[in-house]
């Protein structure tokens, strides 16, 4: 089902759609497969979506896709997808993402992100991620980091020694 402003008729709000892109000011997703959606607000329920390019907040539950883009809050309730970006605060609660990348602060509660690039992030009871590129984190009972912003600094910089040497040792075997 998808409702939009325009589209209020309730035989349709009744029935489900799959649609290839929507473009609309506020968009309602609902038990759908949605190619993608570009408007002003989100909210998507229980759908399948290839992307999601909104301007302001973006709210996800039970459902999946590969990019979701908020100019403002985007919130993730049992739900996930590939890439999510939120050009404010993002949270995150029995849900996971690949890469989160969010200029406010970010909360994720028994869920997870592979890599999270954010301004804050908290972790509260189950809430785990692999790599936390932010200035502020902070870990409650039951929550982790795998590699924090010291250690990733770490492996860039054992890692560029590595690489420079392999390319001196590579240059001076190869006479140039």
């Amino acid at each position: 089902m998808v409702e939009t402003d325009i589209q209020r008729d309730e035989s349709a709000a009744r029935t489900r759609m799959a649609a290839a892109a929507i473009d609309e000011n506020a968009v309602h997703v609902r038990q759908s497969a949605i190619g993608m959606i570009r408007t002003v607000s989100a909210t998507v329920r229980q759908a399948a979506v290839g992307a999601v390019f909104a301007r302001r907040d973006v709210s996800v539950a039970q459902c999946g896709g590969r990019l979701f883009v908020a100019g403002g809050d985007l919130s993730i309730r049992q739900g996930g997808g590939g890439m999510f970006v939120a050009g404010g605060d993002a949270e995150i609660r029995e849900g996971g993402v690949g890469t989160l990348v969010a200029l406010g602060g970010t909360t994720i509660e028994r869920g997870g992100a592979a890599v999270a690039l954010t301004g804050s992030v908290e972790l509260r009871e189950g809430g785990i991620v692999g790599i936390a590129l932010s200035p502020r984190i902070a870990v409650h009972p039951g929550g982790r980091v795998l590699v924090g912003i010291r250690e990733a600094g770490l492996a860039g910089v054992i890692g560029g020694l590595v690489v420079g040497v392999v390319v001196v040792l590579a240059r001076r075997l190869t006479g140039r």
